[in-house]
């Protein structure tokens, strides 16, 4: 099948050639009505662009790199979605870099890919938002890159983050208005520092409670069903157990439930679970997952425009930041009545 040339657009739209390249690229500078135009001649025709020639022409291989790992897949593929979405609409193609078992190699090796794939630039996940070797590299290099939910600042950042202190209070603050008292906190994957702030708002709760007596008993996780298993473990042994367990991600908020049915506790009437996320699974449980909803997709979608702002050299604000929002499912409910955390055990 013979391939449509831009030319053939142009002619079709009534506009010229580089009105058409402008479009495509995604660039500002061109009226929401010509951007519609040529838009619509594009879908007629289904115009494809040649990315060698553009690449040839501009300089740029139009390829944007992602830089993930994480045990949570149903974040990733969020992640993912908002990220494509993005460059389809832009003309650039995303190339995915795995850092699984990638050690003390791990810099060089990205690098490496970098330099291969010719990407234009790099967009991070964390935990390698906070990496200070791979963030030094990519400054050594000229690589430009945005970071998607950092937990720290880094002078040449360009960053998408979300409000999790206010969410990890306001979760908590859920759980102390339905009346529990002993509430257990699974921390996230410790490198991972945006989830400290999760922690440091669960604490904001505690402190700011003026209620009766309350306690956070915090456990080690690392973001996975199985951390979650364990750390659910460690709680419901407890003497008084916690009756409320809020975990700083889905994946960990699910290993507590299945812990829970395991060990022939009812969810909410024994014990409450939360989680943070609101991952593709969490409606879908028994029973629904009461969670932070986290806008997986738009944080990356916002992260891959100022990363193509950036390689453009457009001006652009250094943080955005995208507000998060309770969900509330059955997985929660008021404290057991039986249950022994009557406010003297904390007086």
């Amino acid at each position: 099948m013979r391939r449509v040339t831009i030319g053939e657009v142009a002619r079709r739209a009534g506009v010229s050639r580089k009105t058409v390249s402008r479009v495509i690229n995604g660039e500002a500078n061109v009226s929401d009505e010509l951007r519609r135009r040529v838009e619509k001649v594009v879908e007629q025709l289904n115009y494809k662009p040649d990315r060698q020639a553009r690449s040839l022409r501009s300089g740029k291989s139009f390829h944007i790199a992602f830089l993930y790992g994480s045990p949570s897949s149903y974040y990733v593929i969020g992640l993912l979605e908002g990220i494509r979405k993005v460059c389809t609409d832009h003309g650039y193609q995303l190339v995915p870099f795995e850092t699984e078992d990638l050690g003390s190699r791990l810099v060089m090796s990205l690098l490496e890919f970098i330099e291969r794939e010719r990407a234009d630039g790099l967009l991070m996940m964390p935990p390698m938002t906070d990496n200070l070797q791979i963030l030094a590299a990519l400054d050594d290099e000229g690589v430009p890159f945005a970071r998607i939910t950092p937990g720290s600042l880094w002078p040449n950042g360009v960053d998408v983050v979300t409000t999790d202190r206010a969410a990890g209070s306001e979760m908590v603050e859920h759980l102390l208005e339905l009346g529990h008292r002993h509430i257990g906190f699974i921390a996230g994957h410790p490198n991972h520092l945006a989830m400290a702030a999760r922690l440091d708002g669960a604490q904001d709760a505690i402190r700011e409670w003026t209620g009766p007596p309350a306690e956070l008993i915090v456990r080690q996780g690392m973001n996975t069903f199985d951390s979650g298993l364990q750390a659910a473990g460690d709680l419901l042994d407890l003497t008084p157990r916690p009756t409320a367990v809020f975990a700083a991600n889905d994946d960990m908020a699910f290993g507590v439930i299945f812990e829970a049915h395991e060990r022939g506790l009812r969810v909410p009437d024994d014990l409450s679970v939360a989680g943070f996320d609101d991952t593709l699974l969490a409606p879908h449980i028994w029973p629904g997952l009461t969670t932070i909803r986290q806008p997986v997709v738009e944080l990356a979608g916002q992260a891959t425009l100022m990363l193509l702002s950036r390689i453009k050299g457009e001006a652009i604000e250094r943080e955005t930041k995208l507000a998060t929002s309770f969900v509330q499912r059955r997985s929660t409910g008021p404290v057991p009545a039986n249950t022994p955390t009557a406010d003297s055990d904390l007086s």
